[in-house]
């Protein structure tokens, strides 16, 4: 609330003053003493100092919040994510700092004065073709590395088919998780309101033996190193599965399946230490009173506003090695095994074999 306060108050000074300035720059010019001279160099210098302060503004900015920002990638592709990322504001920066500073330096230079007139230059073809093939050549660039980097991260065909497979529905306001078991193979599923029920939102075919071994997590397990292919979907609204210390974002879209194949690269406990060595992350957290770096977790959030309580869509991710993901499996519990009779009907017996008579001469 006093954020708030303070903000209105800021705004409503700005506002006395542009209206103070406006109303002296009336009365000069009814009593015949405005002058534009003066004025003209007096906004060329106001000029230089935004200039010099929405330099200097963003520079400070950048020293306090890039230490809070994500730290390196967690997996293979974010790699290639984040040096596309890194050499697109690079680029767009300098751009940016290039143009603004002559904008406003021009419009010191040249501000209004007795004795000089405007030089009048319609049109210079070397400028043109400069100002025209250099962003050309650079954008081209940047989106040919885009679409290269695009179409290795969804490459179908070099996926590992022994990759873990996990099924992620989105629902307001929830994630579920479902694995496949020791069989590495789902069960299946049947939209339809026979087997859609408070008790299996997910519509599975307990009559299907391969989802007897199917378990819900409330954590989303990976293993490092090993591929991992995420299978999402979303029962009501449009959501977004978003893992962005693994550079992850795939919308979960009603009624559409969609997926995402990314391989982790550090587990929990690495990142962890990594982040030990970072002086931001080394500060204590008020609310534990712990250095940050000791309780720090992957994180699954929805990057899509799906509704009131969209803040809470969030689920740790734990990032394990294989022995350590094999032990966790263990000690799953199968969805079939915990539900009664009436819940989960047996699978259907094979028919038995049509007899057929021989015919003989």
């Amino acid at each position: 609330m006093t954020v708030l306060l303070s903000f209105i108050i800021l705004v409503l000074l700005f506002v006395v003053l542009v209206l103070v300035a406006k109303a002296s720059e009336i009365s000069a010019e009814l009593k015949g003493k405005f002058d534009y001279i003066q004025q003209s160099r007096l906004n060329g210098y106001l000029l230089i100092g935004f200039l010099v302060l929405m330099f200097a503004g963003s520079a400070f900015a950048y020293k306090e919040l890039a230490p809070v920002m994500l730290p390196k990638s967690a997996s293979l592709h974010g790699i290639a994510t984040d040096r596309l990322f890194n050499i697109t504001t690079i680029i767009t920066v300098a751009v940016f700092c290039v143009t603004q500073a002559a904008l406003f330096y021009f419009a010191y230079r040249y501000n209004e004065s007795f004795g000089h007139k405007a030089y009048f230059y319609p049109h210079n073809n070397t400028l043109e073709v400069v100002w025209t093939v250099i962003p050309a050549v650079v954008l081209t660039f940047l989106i040919a590395f885009g679409m290269y980097e695009w179409f290795k991260i969804f490459n179908v065909e070099a996926r590992d088919k022994n990759a873990l497979v996990v099924e992620v529905t989105a629902k307001q306001f929830n994630w579920i998780i479902r694995y496949p078991g020791q069989d590495n193979k789902f069960g299946k599923r049947v939209i339809d309101k026979e087997h859609i029920s408070p008790t299996n939102e997910l519509g599975i075919d307990w009559t299907d033996k391969g989802s007897h071994d199917d378990f819900m997590a409330d954590k989303l397990y990976l293993v490092k190193d090993r591929p991992v292919l995420v299978k999402i979907g979303a029962l009501d609204v449009l959501h977004s599965f978003y893992l962005p210390h693994f550079r992850v974002k795939m919308d979960a879209v009603p009624g559409i399946p969609t997926e995402f194949y990314f391989v982790p690269t550090m587990t929990t406990e690495e990142m962890r230490q990594y982040l030990s060595t970072q002086p931001w992350w080394q500060t204590i957290n008020p609310e534990t009173g712990e250095p940050r770096w000791k309780t720090f977790k992957y994180e699954l959030a929805c990057a899509e506003l799906c509704g009131k309580s969209h803040y809470g869509m969030q689920k740790e991710v734990v990032v394990v090695t294989q022995r350590e993901y094999d032990e966790w499996l263990k000690n799953q519990t199968p969805v079939y095994s915990t539900m009664t009779p009436k819940e989960a009907p047996a699978s259907p017996q094979p028919a038995e074999p049509v007899k057929t008579a021989m015919l003989t001469r």
